[in-house]
C-alpha cells in the first residue's frame, strides 16, 4: 500500500521513502533529525506543543502546493474521526500506532506554520515525525483519487510515481523540481523477485542493479564476485523466546534465570544467521540509544541452571511446550531450527520438551492470549529505546511481566526531553528486566543488500530502508 499513512509492508516503506517528504528527516544512523519541509521548529516550555515554519516554494508532484494546509490533511485524516477524509483509505496505520494517542490536534497557524499540540510530553515525537508514517501527502490526490490513491501516491518527494503493474514491477520517475538534491537518476524500478536465489541470480547477470534481504548462505557468494557488493547492516530488532511469568513454574524467577543459563545463543547465532547476525544481550538492540552492554548476557552455563532449577525446587526438572512458527520473518530465518536447537538445551537440564510448529497467525493467537509457557517471537521498530523497553518489553513481548515499578521508570523516561535522564531511566530498566529475566534474548538479525561494483550512493540505512535517492551508475 503505497501510502505514507497506511504502509506497512517492507517493499511499500522502501517506496514510500523515495515518493514522499516528512517535516524532518533523519541526517545520521543515531536518528538525530535535520530540516526537511520544515525549516524550523521549536517547542513550548511545558513540552506538549510543537511549531514547525515550513519551507516555501514546494510543490506536489501533482503541481499543488505544499503548505499548512497539507500537514494537517495527511494528519488528521488518520486521526481526527471528523475529518472529511477519514476512513477514505482502508487498512492500519503505524501514524496512528505511534502517535493516535499523543497528537491532541494539529492546527493551521498561517499558510507555512503548523502547530502540533500533545496530550502530553512525549520523547520520542521529534524523531518520529522523521520517520514515513508521518509522510506528508497530496490533499488534491485524496480528492481526486479517493480511496483509489494507495495506486496513484503523490508526494513531494524525490521521485514520482510512473506505473505500477502489481506482482512484477514498480516504476518511478525522477522529480526535476524537488526542492532538495536532485536525484542522479531518471528512473527507478521496484521488481517483485520472491525467491532470494532468483534475485541473486538477476543481481549477478545484471539484469537489476541491487537487492535486498540476502540469504545469509549468500554472502560468501557475494564477497567472492568482484562485479558485487553487499551491504549489511546491524538491524534494529530482537529475536527471543518469550516466558510466560504467570505460569508455573515459569512464575519464579529463578527458573527464568535458569533458562537463560541453560541456552547456548552462540551456537544459534553460528548456526542460523551465519555471520548476519549478532547475538542479544537483552531486549535492546545494541544499535540504539541508551543500550546497556551490562544488563545481560547470562553466560552459557547448563551446571549453574541445574543449580537453580533445584533450588526452585525441580531438581528433576518439568515438562515444558515451545511454541514456534513457520517462515522467516524480519528478525529470524529458521525460527524451526532455533526451535530445535533450544530444546536441545533445555533438555540437558533435565527439561521434557514439545515443540508445536504453527504458522504465524495462529502462532501470534497463542502468545497473545497467554496459552504458550515458551514462545519463540521477535520484535523490529523505530530505533528508539522505549519501543524496545516499554512498548515491548513491558507490552508486546507476551510475558505478562510488567511490575509497578519499571512501568514508572519507562513513563518516566517518554516524559523528558533530557538525554542524561532518559539514558539513566533506560539503563536502569535494562537492568531490572535482565534480573527478572521474562525473556531469553537471542540474537539481532542484521539487515542486507547487494549491488553491482557500478553502482554508486546506493544506501541500507539502519532502519531496514533502501535509499536510492543519490544513487548513480558509472
Amino acid at each position: 500500500m503505497i501510502d505514507p499513512g497506511h504502509a506497512m509492508a517492507e517493499g511499500d516503506i522502501d517506496v514510500v521513502f523515495h515518493l514522499f517528504d516528512g517535516l524532518v528527516q533523519f541526517k545520521n544512523r543515531d536518528l538525530e533529525v535535520e530540516p526537511a519541509l520544515a525549516t524550523d521548529w521549536d517547542v513550548s516550555e511545558d513540552g506538549k506543543t510543537w511549531t514547525f515554519q515550513l519551507r516555501k516554494g514546494v510543490k506536489f508532484h501533482d503541481g499543488t502546493d505544499f503548505n499548512a494546509d497539507a500537514v494537517v490533511h495527511s494528519f488528521k485524516r488518520i486521526l481526527d474521526k471528523d475529518h472529511k477524509f477519514y476512513g477514505l483509505i482502508k487498512g492500519n496505520s503505524y501514524l496512528d500506532y505511534l502517535l493516535g494517542d499523543i497528537i491532541e490536534d494539529v492546527v493551521k497557524m498561517n499558510d507555512y506554520e503548523v502547530k502540533f499540540e500533545l496530550k502530553r510530553k512525549f520523547a520520542p515525537f521529534l524523531t518520529y515525525m522523521g520517520y514515513y508514517s508521518q509522510f506528508v501527502v497530496s490533499p488534491a490526490a485524496l480528492e481526486k483519487y479517493g480511496e483509489d490513491f494507495i495506486n496513484h501516491p503523490v508526494g513531494t518527494g524525490p521521485f514520482k510515481f510512473k506505473r505500477w503493474k502489481k506482482g512484477e514491477y514498480l516504476e518511478l520517475t525522477a522529480n526535476e523540481d524537488y526542492w532538495g538534491e536532485k536525484p542522479k537518476i531518471d528512473s527507478l524500478v521496484f521488481k517483485v523477485v520472491p525467491e532470494s536465489s532468483t534475485r541473486l541470480m538477476e543481481l549477478q547477470n545484471g539484469s537489476v542493479d541491487a537487492i535486498k534481504n540476502i540469504d545469509p548462505k549468500q554472502l560468501e557468494t557475494i564477497e567472492k564476485n568482484d562485479e558485487l557488493k553487499a551491504l549489511s547492516v546491524p538491524g534494529a530488532n530482537t529475536f527471543f523466546m518469550s516466558i510466560n511469568t504467570e505460569k508455573e513454574p515459569f512464575d519464579d524467577v529463578k527458573v527464568r534465570q535458569a533458562l537463560n543459563h541453560a541456552v547456548n545463543t552462540k551456537r544459534i547465532v553460528e548456526n542460523i544467521y551465519e555471520g548476519d547476525g549478532t547475538r542479544a544481550i537483552n531486549f535492546m538492540p545494541p544499535t540504539v540509544f541508551s543500550f546497556d552492554k551490562n544488563a545481560g548476557p547470562y553466560r552459557y552455563d547448563p551446571d549453574q541452571a541445574k543449580a537453580l532449577l533445584q533450588e526452585a525446587g525441580y531438581e528433576d526438572g518439568f515438562k515444558v511446550k515451545l511454541n514456534t512458527f513457520e517462515g522467516a520473518r524480519t528478525y529470524v530465518s529458521q525460527p524451526v531450527q532455533a526451535a530445535e536447537l533450544i530444546a536441545s538445551d533445555l533438555k540437558k537440564i533435565g527439561l521434557d520438551v514439545e515443540i508445536e510448529t504453527n504458522e504465524w497467525a495462529k502462532h501470534a493467537d497463542i502468545m497473545d492470549n497467554g496459552k504458550h509457557e515458551l514462545s519463540l517471537t521477535g520484535w523490529f521498530d523505530v530505533p528508539y529505546p522505549s519501543n524496545f523497553l516499554k512498548t515491548l518489553a513491558l507490552e508486546g513481548s507476551r510475558t505478562k511481566y510488567h511490575p509497578e515499578d519499571l512501568q514508572e521508570k519507562a513513563k518516566k523516561a517518554l516524559a523528558t526531553y533530557d538525554e542524561e535522564k532518559q539514558l539513566k531511566l533506560y539503563q536502569e530498566l535494562q537492568q531490572g528486566l535482565h534480573e527478572g529475566a521474562p525473556i531469553v534474548p537471542i540474537a539481532h538479525s542484521n539487515y542486507s543488500a547487494a549491488v553491482r561494483s557500478d553502482v554508486k550512493g546506493f544506501v541500507l540505512d539502519n532502519l531496514g530502508v533502501v535509499r536510492a535517492h543519490k544513487a548513480s551508475k558509472k
